[in-house]
This record gives C-alpha cells, structure tokens and sequence, in this order.
C-alpha cells in the first residue's frame, strides 16, 4: 500500500510539472445523498462527500485536471438500534488532457486523455464507468473515431453506496469471490489486521473500446460502429506470480480440471461488436436504434466421458445479442416537453443453472455486460436474460418564468416494465426456477418520479421517488423483491 501511495503522488507531481504550474486552479464540492427503503431492513442511509479538484490552465496543448472524494456513510440500523459508519476515499477523476486543433494533416481536431476518466461504448449498456488507461479521439470533417484502452484493476470495489454507486466489475464466479471479501481503503488502512485477506481492488481486466461515428451520414441519419472487447487479467498475473515464486489470491479454475468448485470460476473474455443508428424522423421525433453481438468464452463444468467423475471443467464460445430502440418527442412550446420511449433486451441461456458460468451444454447465449446495471432506481437488472420497456415524460413547468432561480426546473416521470426472456438465470437473486406458468414471463413494474432543481451554477439538489410493484409468481416466497417495495432518494450538492 505504501509502494501505491508513493507512485501515485509519484504521478501526481510528473503530470503537474507537464503543465504550467502557476495556471493551476483549485475548488471543491460538498455533497449529501439520503435513501430511505422499504427494502432496506437496515433503515436510512445517508452519504456526505468532500470532493476536491485541481485543474491547469489551458497550456498551448495539455492541461490536467484531478478530483478526489471522501466518502462519510451513516446508516440507522433500525433492528439493533444502532448507527452505523463507514469511510470511502475515492480518486474520481486524474488525467492529463491533450488537445492540437491546428493539424495540417489527418484530423482536424485530436484530443487525448491519459490517467483516470469515464468511458463507454457508445449505447452506455455494454460498458460505462471510469478507467485507467488512454483515450485519443480523432474528429473528421465528416467523421469522428475514439480509440480506449484501460484496465479496472486500480479500481476500489467498495466507493460509496449513494453517492459513488457504481458497481464492481462482476463477470466471474472469481470476480463474485474477490467482491464478497474486500473492503474500503480507509479500513485498509487503519485496520490491516482486522481486513488482512481483505483486498481493495476491482476486477483485474483490460479493456478496449472503438467507436466510428458519422453524423448525418444518409438522410441526416447519423451511423455508429463500434468494437468493445474485454480480458481477464489473471492469467497473465498467475505467469508472473509463479515466475517470481508467489501465488495469486483469487486463483483460476483450470480447463480439464474434474472436481467441482462451488465458488472458484476461470477467465471470462468477452467481444462485441455494435452498430446503431439515430436521428430524425419527421418534425421533432427522434429515434435511437442499437444492436450488439456479443462472443468470448466462459468455463462450464460439462459432461465429460474421459473423466473420472463424469463431468470436466471446458471452455465454451459466447453467442449472445443485445438490441433496443428509443423514440423522443419535443414539444418546446409546452413547457420544454419531451415524451420518450423504448425498450431493449439481451439474450439468456435456458439451460444455465447459475447466471456466472453457468452454461450445462452447447453454446453459452446469456449476453454479458461488461458492467451491470440499468432499468429502475430500485429494479436495476443487468441486460441479459432481461427485456426492459419504458416510457417517460419530462418538462420544465416554470420554464416560462423570468428568474432563472426557479425556469429551469425540471420534473420527470418513468414507467418501466421488466420481462425475463428465458426460463434461465437473470442478475437479480430471488427469481422463481419454476417457468412453467407463462405469467411468469413478467416480472413486475416501476414508477420513478424525479424533480431535477439547479437554481445556481453552483448549487443542485435531485428529489427521487420510485415504487416497484413485482408480479409475486415470478419471486421466490421471502425474497426481497417479492413484495411490494418504496424508495426516495435525496442529493444536495454544492461547489466552491
């Protein structure tokens, strides 16, 4: 840990001295996040946040810019009638930006990004958090293509509940194992015996992203392409903690091996490629259309007849899709309304019986993300196995005011509906194995309500509302989403 402190301050002053040192500006953030549930046994739970930034002028080429949150997490245990307190430290955002818009040759505008910055692909369900690594974006007059490579192994697994809610890369059982035993970096620190055999760190995994856009290309109808790709990185570890005499602590599961392990996984190596299209219809509709084939390969424990036990550990090939589509409606006139909606699915794998590296025989077809999430402020299934349709409708119902302290308040509805496709496993914990009954296909729906109120540049605040109501047949008895289930959700922040 010392080793990673010093490299990192290590960084901090080589990217410094790469910019103009008396150009630097220096503010900060304060933020509140509350969430009260139904679901939560545990009562309300509430976050504030320090942030802390740090950014260059702009040089004649480069400028840096840093954040940095700590995380302070109550929670009122209701059934001990205790509170009780974590700590999260959080390097946001650390990158040194280049731009040269002056080119004689190539493209017209190249922009750069080096250190820590959010990434994704460009439907934001295949991948979509921070990244370590680079990001170059090539823009055409008639073109624009970005190149992004990074890993999430210097990710902390544990961030924030509220406020830094993003969750952990979980693809493997492996990955599932390495979540289930980490903790924060501030426990880490003030507590190395209480969390030794504790780690600190996200899933070690590169990741590749490129994006071919062309704006109003055919019928002002704008085309992407896209290519996303992700790697295991244990393998590769495991090489080099044996050549250096170690061992790794989250070891793989070997193909050919022929005992089962409930908890240990192999590698997970997934690729995708993507196309979309959007733009105008007619008048103010907008459509949104994006599809993604998804391969890679993921261990099954398979029949096997050459083994003693009957059953080995094989690597099998990934054959999965995602689609979906958005409409959108403007109607500026009435208090700057928009009217969406859409739907989009990934495909399932029937004969899986867990929803990690669970495929039983032929090719594996659950679509695999590479992070999780979507859908409702409280259902938020992955996109495999799922079918999520939605409607929504916003406005700004003071927009027609004068004083800018209230025009720009914004107030939204969303309606979701949620489908599993298959009689497999979907990311959520509590499904009903029994599929027979074909109600069962549905598995319930949510109502979000969300004011969105800046009165100042400088001071925000998001109210949240959202009631999910489940279809009871689809849920196992006792699990937590077979009833009925409330939550608000409240975010203050302030800048300085």
């Amino acid at each position: 840990m010392k080793r990673l402190t010093i490299t990192l301050l290590a960084l901090i002053l080589i990217l410094g001295a790469a910019v103009n040192a008396s150009a630097f500006d220096v503010g900060g953030s304060l933020t509140s996040g509350t969430d009260l549930s139904t679901l939560d046994i545990e009562g309300a739970s509430t976050e504030a946040q320090l942030g802390l930034w740090l950014e260059s002028g702009k040089g004649e080429h480069y400028s840096f810019e840093m954040k940095f949150d700590l995380t302070a997490a109550i929670t009122k245990d209701l059934l001990e009638d205790e509170v009780l307190f974590n700590f999260y430290f959080n390097p946001d955002y650390l990158k040194l930006d280049g731009l040269w818009d002056d080119l004689d040759y190539g493209p017209s505008i190249l922009a750069t990004s080096f250190g820590r910055f959010s990434a994704s692909d460009f439907s934001s369900k295949v991948f979509s958090q921070q990244l370590d690594g680079l990001t170059m974006n090539f823009n055409y007059p008639k073109a624009e293509l970005t190149i992004t490579a990074g890993t999430t192994a210097l990710m902390f697994t544990e961030s924030g509940s509220i406020l830094n809610s993003s969750s952990p890369t979980i693809m493997s059982k492996t990955d599932l194992a390495q979540t289930s035993n980490s903790t924060t970096l501030t426990k880490k620190l003030f507590d190395p015996d209480g969390t030794d055999g504790l780690t600190i760190f996200d899933s070690p995994r590169a990741v590749e992203i490129i994006t071919l856009s062309l704006p109003e290309a055919i019928a002002r109808q704008s085309l992407t392409f896209s290519l996303v790709a992700q790697e295991d990185l244990r393998p590769m570890m495991a090489v080099a903690a044996d050549y250096f005499g170690e061992t790794t602590d989250y070891p793989l599961v070997q193909e050919g091996d022929i005992y089962y392990d409930a908890d240990g996984g192999g590698a997970v190596d997934t690729q995708y490629i993507g196309a979309g299209v959007s733009g105008p219809i007619i008048g103010s509709l907008y459509h949104n259309v994006f599809y993604y084939f998804g391969t890679g390969r993921t261990l099954s424990y398979k029949a096997d007849g050459n083994s003693s036990e009957g059953y080995s550990y094989q690597y099998d090939t990934i054959i999965s899709h995602m689609a979906g589509f958005s409409l959108d409606y403007f109607l500026p006139w009435l208090f700057n309304s928009r009217i969406s909606g859409g739907a989009y699915f990934g495909t399932g794998d029937s004969d899986a019986d867990y929803y990690y590296e669970g495929n039983k025989e032929g090719y594996y077809t659950q679509f695999t993300p590479i992070t999780s999430g979507g859908g409702g402020i409280i259902f938020s299934p992955g996109v495999s196995n799922i079918l999520t349709a939605n409607a929504s409708y916003s406005m700004k119902p003071l927009g027609w005011m004068p004083l800018r302290i209230v025009k720009d308040l914004q107030v939204s509805a969303n309606l979701l509906q949620f489908y599993r496709l298959t009689e497999g496993p979907v990311s959520i914990s509590g499904i009903s194995s029994d599929f027979e009954a074909e109600s069962r296909n549905y598995l319930g729906s949510e109502i979000d309500l969300t004011v969105n109120w800046r009165p100042f540049s400088d001071l925000g605040a998001i109210a949240q509302v959202g009631y999910f109501l489940p279809n009871s047949n689809a849920f196992e008895a006792g699990s937590d989403m077979s009833n009925p289930t409330f939550m608000a959700k409240l975010n203050v922040s302030f800048s300085f």
